[in-house]
């Protein structure tokens, strides 16, 4: 690849990624250790077991999630809603839900859930997580560096938690360290960078991220790997990434007129399908729709289309009627196992 595409490329990774990695150095020229996040880096992909959620726990979480969503467009913060699904989710989190945990760390961050310190709850829970997703809860130990969450550490030694939570599996943190790959100004490590982003980026994708799928589609689309592109592409839009199904879209519907055209053949009903998908995943960004069961919906040739009616999975439960609220009787049971009040989900008082 010509020096002049290599920047263009590295530049066009750079206004799409957010990630991080870990490499090796290039064997033809010893990599300048320009940057101390380049010293001794090494990146071998490795996936995040995300072990399976006890169903009787995970009713709660799925209780709590409908009524969370529904109230994220007109909620307000600190509100009834959000500070009552706040229980569900504790009881949920302390009984080893680590979706229920992530979501209500998120609430507490963003003060939808308000408690007096939510620095506090927010490090137990991680603390809790650290026992189903210990690469995740790493990564969380990093976002949380410079957000006065009670996480330290010594000059210079920031990307060391970044490192470490990708070397462990987090798909946040290899995509985190890509974004910060991407962003050094030096030349002599351009080839190097260039391997280990697409590298995060790929491994990062394969784990259902779909920020990575876009960032590393575009490169494939960049280098005229269009048929890995599209490929790309679909992995994006099952992690609900709503470029990667426009991209879709335009491929498959040739009056579009776009490089992804070359090499496949016009199928407009596949288009269609995939512009409706892209139309709901944009005006319902909010709530992070991903769509898992897109190869039931549009697969990718030469598979044949199967009937549809219109709507991806998501859409269906998000429409339809709220899921049983678990009974008290449950509540209790699993609050006094792990230790809570099963009306608040905090710890009981000794």
């Amino acid at each position: 690849m010509k020096p002049i595409k290599k920047l263009v490329l590295l530049s066009l990774i750079a206004s799409l990624c957010a990630c991080h990695t870990v490499a090796s150095t290039s064997k033809d020229k010893p990599m300048q250790k320009t940057n101390s996040i380049l010293d001794n880096l090494t990146f071998e992909c490795k996936h995040e077991v995300r072990p399976p959620i006890d169903k009787e726990v995970h009713s709660l979480y799925d209780y709590a999630l409908y009524h969370d969503l529904h109230n994220m467009w007109r909620g307000k913060k600190g509100d009834e809603v959000w500070q009552n699904m706040a229980v569900y989710y504790r009881i949920a989190a302390y009984n080893g839900d680590y979706q229920a945990n992530l979501r209500l760390q998120w609430l507490l961050e963003t003060k939808r859930v308000v408690v007096k310190k939510p620095q506090t709850e927010v490090y137990h829970l991680n603390k809790e997580l650290e026992k189903t997703l210990p690469a995740t809860a790493m990564y969380k130990l990093y976002y949380h560096l410079d957000s006065n969450y009670g996480v330290k550490t010594t000059p210079g030694g920031k990307f060391a938690y970044l490192r470490k939570a990708a070397d462990m599996g987090s798909r946040e943190a290899q995509f985190a360290m890509a974004d910060i790959l991407k962003w050094i100004n030096d030349r002599n490590t351009l080839d190097f960078r260039i391997n280990l982003v697409k590298q995060l980026l790929n491994c990062a994708s394969q784990q259902g991220m779909g920020k990575a799928a876009i960032s590393l589609g575009t490169i494939l689309e960049l280098s005229e790997q269009y048929s890995e592109a599209i490929y790309i592409y679909h992995q994006g839009v099952i992690a609900g990434d709503q470029p990667s199904a426009f991209k879709l879209y335009r491929a498959f519907d040739k009056r579009q007129k776009h490089p992804l055209n070359k090499g496949i053949d016009q199928d407009l009903e596949r288009a269609t399908r995939y512009k409706m998908i892209d139309d709901y995943l944009f005006k319902y960004y909010f709530l992070k729709p991903t769509v898992p069961d897109l190869d039931e919906i549009v697969p990718l040739p030469p598979a044949k289309l199967p009937s549809w009616d219109g709507k991806i999975a998501f859409q269906r439960w998000f429409e339809g009627p709220s899921p049983q609220k678990p009974s008290d009787e449950l509540m209790q049971k699993l609050a006094e196992k792990a230790g809570l009040d099963w009306q608040t989900g905090l710890p009981l008082k000794k």
